[in-house]
């Protein structure tokens, strides 16, 4: 071997020993020193806004904004919008520090109605909003949808019926029902509210509890056309005074009743001409039924009659007679306040008259 190849080796081995002696005896410094390398750029990236991640969102709630613009304009979206809307994904570019934190929330996915300004299909954009830390949306799938829109009308003074269905329990009377508000607006597109003839509302009597005094009831509020057909559309909408309704307040006044029999009541005095003879009496009504609060009925011992006898003095033609009927108190219904009394009279048959 000569000379310089031993130089060379020399050279070799004393460089291998002095790096083997740098990672034996001061390895860990160059490791801490790697490690606090490693955190400083981490903490650079992190405070970097430049530098962003992709954040996905699936099943974005979209907000609807600017309606009540829109209907003030005359404009009504007439597609489900709840269907359009479902399914909506966004992208957003967050910086890296403020990954973990960001909600889809804070970027206000939204529809605005207020830009609507004609009718027909039209075409509206999603729109967001920045945030100053939590960066912005770069994508929105869709980013557009279609919807149909029609003119948007309110129609007022409509009126509200009731109708009673079910029967009314032995022994009780229910008055007639006042509704309020006995008039709403309805309002949507042209061509529902244009077809809306009056609101209704039932009343089942079998839901009622009966007990005597004034009862309020809620009741749900039915549009129909005028051909008594049942008009139900979502965006038909009930209000009065500016406030949306979905029912009505129904007044009524519940009261016991007692029933009196006319015949055992009414008598007859006196006799026809001569000649004459009763052949048969008649009661229109034989019955007449009393609504009173519970203490006027406990007092009434019997119907109170303009009279209790008919006269039959004289008589010699089939004859009315009317008998009214006194109300026990102020309030008090009478199924009937007027009784006739019909007699009929005929001549008497002479003896053997129908014999051959």
């Amino acid at each position: 071997m000569n000379k310089g190849s031993e130089k060379k080796e020399s050279f070799f081995r004393r460089a291998l020993e002095t790096i083997l002696h740098i990672l034996f005896h001061n390895g860990w410094f160059k490791l801490l020193a790697l490690l606090i390398a490693v955190v400083l750029w981490a903490g650079l990236i992190s405070q970097d806004v430049s530098l962003t991640r992709d954040k996905v969102f699936s099943d974005v709630s979209v907000n609807v904004t600017g309606t009540d613009t829109m209907k003030r304009n005359g404009y009504i979206v007439t597609s489900d919008l709840n269907e359009l809307l479902t399914g909506v994904t966004a992208v957003a570019a967050v910086p890296q520090q403020q990954y973990e934190r960001a909600e889809v929330s804070s970027y206000n996915v939204r529809l605005d109605l207020s830009r609507i300004s004609g009718t027909g299909e039209q075409e509206l954009r999603l729109l967001s909003s920045t945030s100053t830390t939590l960066g912005r949306i770069t994508s929105l799938t869709p980013s557009t949808i279609r919807v149909n829109v029609e003119d948007y009308v309110v129609r007022y003074r409509i009126p509200v019926s009731v109708s009673v269905s079910g029967e009314i329990p032995e022994g009780w009377y229910l008055s007639s029902t006042s509704v309020d508000p006995p008039l709403v607006a309805v309002s949507g597109p042209r061509d529902l509210v244009s077809s809306i003839s009056r609101a209704r509302v039932y009343l089942e009597t079998g839901e009622m509890e009966w007990e005597e005094g004034t009862i309020f009831l809620s009741a749900n509020l039915k549009l129909f056309n005028r051909s008594g057909e049942e008009v139900s559309d979502r965006l038909l909408e009930i209000s009065y005074d500016n406030m949306l309704l979905d029912s009505v307040v129904l007044e009524a006044t519940v009261l016991p009743t007692r029933k009196y029999d006319v015949v055992s009541l009414v008598g007859m005095m006196n006799s026809p001409a001569e000649g004459y003879e009763v052949k048969n009496v008649h009661f229109s009504p034989e019955n007449v039924t009393v609504a009173a609060r519970s203490e006027v009925l406990q007092q009434m011992t019997e119907l109170a009659l303009s009279e209790h006898m008919v006269d039959l003095d004289g008589l010699n033609e089939t004859t009315n007679f009317q008998i009214k009927v006194a109300k026990p108190s102020d309030d008090a219904i009478l199924s009937n306040d007027t009784i006739t009394v019909t007699v009929e009279v005929e001549p008497v048959e002479a003896e053997g008259a129908g014999e051959a």
